[in-house]
């Protein structure tokens, strides 16, 4: 009998913090659901930790070679067998409410994705700040309202993946995370999912981000910023998204503003770990 819900893990180099995100995971309430792990070729031992779960909700899909990010993420949510999916990365957690909570609102036809705010963690889990994201965005809304906050502060709005799950007819039907981007990868995905229903945006924060220095998304540069600035260029002149022309050219000079403020914020917060994890 298949699950109703996946939960995706695209691992690479994931040993250190791997097996918190899998018990985090495995501790969810209430729900029906499947964890498929993806092991990109990893040499650090993230097989091990893995095969330390004897849990048969659990699949393991071990990769000798060693896909671009893109490519794990989508061959991951590829092997899942759920109606509902979640991509979780391998350093990020959820809480024991986030499934069943987030699979109660998607039973609204009309409700394509479902996010929620999280608190950000440092390397050793510690909370560095709680409740934050989704600025503007609690309770019902469209694909038009979410891209104008997303060119208007120069974001992800929606947050990153633990924050939000979707259906899977929905991704197959938008041709899943677009390759061709890395680092707008995720919020690229949850506008073209909301051009097929409605966001519901929750309060309350069920999921942790880990800001840290071995974070893939803690390494600010410039070819970041400049597909983020083309990426957000691409959603203003986006006939599906409504952009108000003003906004089209707010929009470069928030970002450059959110990038750097940002980057700041994730090389503090990098610091306070005591110890490497990653």
């Amino acid at each position: 009998m298949k699950p109703h819900i996946s939960v995706c893990i695209p691992v690479y180099q994931g040993a250190s913090t791997l097996a918190a995100t899998l018990r985090s995971v495995l501790a969810s309430e209430r729900a029906d659901f499947e964890v498929v792990v993806r092991d990109n070729g990893s040499t650090d031992g993230t097989s091990d930790v893995i095969a330390g779960f004897d849990d048969p909700r659990i699949r393991h899909i071990r990769s000798e070679k060693t896909l671009p990010l893109p490519a794990n993420w989508r061959a991951t949510v590829e092997q899942a067998h759920g109606e509902l999916i979640k991509v979780v990365c391998a350093d990020d957690l959820i809480r024991p409410e986030c499934l069943a909570s987030q699979a109660a609102l998607l039973e609204d036809p009309t409700v394509a994705l479902v996010a929620c705010r999280r608190d950000f963690i440092d390397g050793n889990g510690d909370v560095l700040t709680r409740n934050a994201g989704l600025p503007g965005l609690l309770g019902r809304h469209g694909v038009s309202e979410v891209a104008r906050v997303a060119v208007r502060f120069g974001i992800n709005p929606v947050g990153e993946p633990a924050c939000v799950m979707f259906r899977r007819r929905d991704y197959d039907a938008i041709g899943g995370f677009d390759g061709t981007i890395v680092f707008a990868m995720d919020i690229d995905a949850w506008l073209r999912i909301l051009t097929r229903g409605d966001m519901i945006g929750q309060p309350e924060a069920h999921a942790a981000f880990r800001m840290w220095t071995e974070s893939f998304s803690n390494s600010h540069n410039r070819q970041q910023l400049g597909e983020h600035l083309r990426f957000l260029k691409q959603v203003a002149n986006d006939p599906r998204y409504e952009i108000p022309v003003v906004l089209r050219h707010l929009g470069p000079a928030a970002a450059h503003v959110s990038w750097r403020a940002w980057a700041v914020r994730q090389w503090l917060w990098g610091r306070r770990s005591t110890s490497k994890v990653g």
